[in-house]
């Protein structure tokens, strides 16, 4: 059994020994009324936008005059609506990003949309944001982060780094020299940012969520502490990131499972971030990243916090913000990926959201638009019409749904009755076949990396659990938990469907291995065909390549990996491909990459590279297969200076006769 539930374990096993109804001994964390609503939500649209579409960067450096910006066609009513043919319930809007430009006319600072082209100055895109929300019944939302506001730090930039600042170097450096300069800083700092949040809860009447970028507020001094409690003074119906809900630990929309929305904190006070369990991941970085930051929750945590996933690169290539394609490609990705996140996401318990960027002329692109509207009909069309369903809250470890005729079923979607806690650590879903109740087998394969599980089993359900299951023709299911932290367990809602398989389609096919499906596969930001990282095309070291598997080491595990059932191709007698490190990167990274067959029980090594770099030309390998191999692993192992920059290739690889 795992670390994480070793207490867990010992409670329940004193309960059984004791024979004694032991909910009554513990004490659940329990959401609010409002974090209950933002879970119902589901699906969310995060709309950046701001300076940074017209200067190429993610991260402003607060230096580009507000005279750039000028959107010229702007219309926030197509964002909302783009959000709700997605089937999103709210809609968050950068009003003000870690470049410190505004996009209402705010009264603390001159760098606002006030001194820009943008009706001629007298434009208030916050409002015609809230506007257009609350006109089609989309919850408004803001982002805003009190953590960073370079303009506000470095005034105009005299120092001797090159602008624009890099995120994470130059960028990071200069604020922190701007600070030891300036001892008085840190407090005019938390003035503004206190008067800007109050601005924006005060004067855009309810707004229902608020993604408080960089959130960390257990210094009970700094500026965090003040303007949480600001909001909760302020607007104590709205859902504020940090003490009410938190993400999971990356930017590519994917969440831990099994998966607890109790957690504990650093300090044990509703103001820090959720403290780590034995197995959970921590990449330290300098600037309060929250991505950084995996967590599995606890059963008997003492504070909840909804799940939200976050998608910088889940259901587009590019950045947070829309970019020409000049600088970085910004377009959707294919339908049965955002499926696929839809799934792991939603799926798993968490929210989701996508983001939406529009472009230098104000709105969401053509091709994000219609993508959005494609996964929004096709969850509707998927979920609106179950086969039979009960909606009201049942106790008991069983609880069984029939209909009256058989028909075939796939999927099955559970929700606990968060109400009153997360409970269900295990449980069971059973079909009621040929006069016999047997075992439902889960055919949940997700996108997923270490430590994201990308093939989740019946375990805990939270919020919501969607199953998809081996298909049978029944016309009776069960649920059965197996093990929860309390008891009763409370079903809110139990249903069943027939769902069209997700069919995930290539660019290329047979014989190239980019073309063909995996029986496992494990990469940093998920496995890339056919393009590199950004979407675009691939290079190693200048040569371009039409096909290929980009296979990014994962930061902890410090490896890649790929497999493939060679007995759905029994013509393939081995494999050829051109290895290397994209160019992405530039000059940096090292890996090597490693081929292994299954046979006999055993894996055997076929081949092993040399440490390659990112100055190295693609090195060909052409490897012949041994006779009766059945699976086929192909892996990238971190060649030692920063496994989550090792854009690993294996370009133009094919199976060979």
């Amino acid at each position: 059994m795992k670390k994480t539930n070793t207490l867990l374990f010992t409670v329940l096993m004193a309960v059984l020994m004791s024979n004694i109804i032991y909910s009554q001994d513990i004490k659940l964390a329990k959401p609010s009324i409002k974090q209950i609503r933002f879970a119902d939500w589901e699906v969310g649209a995060f709309i950046h936008f701001g300076l940074n579409v017209f200067t190429d960067m993610e991260h402003g450096d607060g230096q580009f005059p507000p005279s750039m910006f000028n959107p010229t066609n702007l219309d926030a009513e197509q964002w909302v609506l783009t959000a709700k043919a997605m089937g999103a319930k709210y809609a968050c809007l950068t009003v003000r990003h870690e470049g410190g430009f505004c996009l209402w006319p705010s009264k603390t600072t001159d760098y606002t949309i006030a001194n820009s082209p943008y009706k001629n100055g007298k434009g208030d895109i916050a409002r015609e944001f809230v506007d257009a929300c609350r006109k089609h019944g989309i919850v408004p939302a803001f982002y805003h982060t009190a953590a960073f506001d370079a303009n506000a730090t470095l005034g105009k930039y005299e120092g001797d780094l090159e602008l624009p600042l890099k995120w994470s170097s130059t960028w990071s450096k200069a604020m922190g020299e701007a600070h030891k300069k300036d001892p008085g800083l840190r407090g005019r700092l938390k003035k503004k940012q206190v008067e800007q949040m109050r601005e924006l809860l005060t004067n855009y009447g309810p707004i229902g969520f608020m993604w408080s970028d960089h959130w960390n507020a257990k210094d009970p001094n700094g500026v965090w502490r003040a303007v949480t409690d600001l909001a909760e003074e302020l607007q104590p119906d709205m859902v504020f990131m940090g003490p009410d809900s938190w993400v999971p630990g990356n930017e590519t929309g994917h969440v831990v499972y099994p998966m607890w929305n109790a957690v504990n904190t650093i300090d044990g006070t509703k103001y820090s971030r959720p403290s780590a369990n034995d197995s959970d991941v921590t990449t330290k970085n300098s600037y309060g990243l929250l991505e950084g930051e995996v967590r599995t929750g606890h059963p008997l945590g003492k504070f909840w916090r909804v799940r939200e996933c976050t998608t910088n690169t889940g259901f587009n290539y590019g950045g947070w913000f829309w970019h020409p394609d000049s600088v970085k490609r910004t377009a959707p990705k294919k339908h049965w990926e955002h499926l696929d996140l839809y799934y792991r996401t939603v799926g798993l318990g968490a929210n989701v959201i996508i983001n939406l960027p529009p472009d230098n002329r104000g709105l969401v692109p053509d091709d994000i638009a219609k993508a959005a509207k494609k996964f929004g009909d096709a969850i509707n069309e998927r979920f609106s019409k179950p086969i039979a369903e009960l909606e009201t809250v049942t106790s008991g470890d069983i609880v069984e749904l029939s209909w009256k005729k058989p028909k075939k079923i796939n999927t099955i979607v559970t929700m606990e009755n968060i109400a009153n806690g997360q409970k269900v650590v295990r449980y069971l879903l059973e079909a009621y076949v040929d006069g016999k109740w047997q075992k439902l087998e889960p055919r949940n394969r997700v996108m997923g990396f270490k430590p994201y599980n990308n093939n989740p089993g019946y375990e805990t359900i939270g919020h919501k659990k969607i199953d998809r299951v081996k298909a049978v023709v029944t016309n009776r299911i069960r649920f059965k938990c197996l093990e929860s932290v309390a008891q009763p367990v409370e079903i809110r809602s139990f249903a069943v469907y027939n769902c069209d398989p997700i069919t995930r389609d290539f660019d290329s096919g047979y014989p190239y291995i980019s073309g063909v499906e995996t029986i496992y596969e494990s990469a940093h930001g998920g496995v890339r065909r056919d393009k590199n990282y950004k979407g675009d095309k691939i290079f190693i070291n200048g040569k371009h390549f039409k096909q290929g598997l980009m296979v990014c080491p994962v930061g902890k595990e410090k490896k890649g990996v790929v497999e493939y059932d060679l007995t759905e191709y029994p013509n393939a007698r081995g494999l050829k491909a051109s290895i290397g490190i994209e160019d992405m990167i530039g000059d940096n990274g090292s890996v090597v990459f490693i081929v292994e067959g299954y046979k006999k029980g055993e894996w055997i090594e076929l081949y092993k590279s040399k440490k390659l770099t990112g100055k190295d030309d693609a090195v060909e390998i052409d490897i012949k297969f041994p006779s009766n191999l059945r699976e086929l692993r192909l892996t990238t192992t971190d060649g030692g200076d920063n496994a989550n920059s090792d854009h690993s290739v294996w370009a133009n690889a094919v199976f060979t006769k």
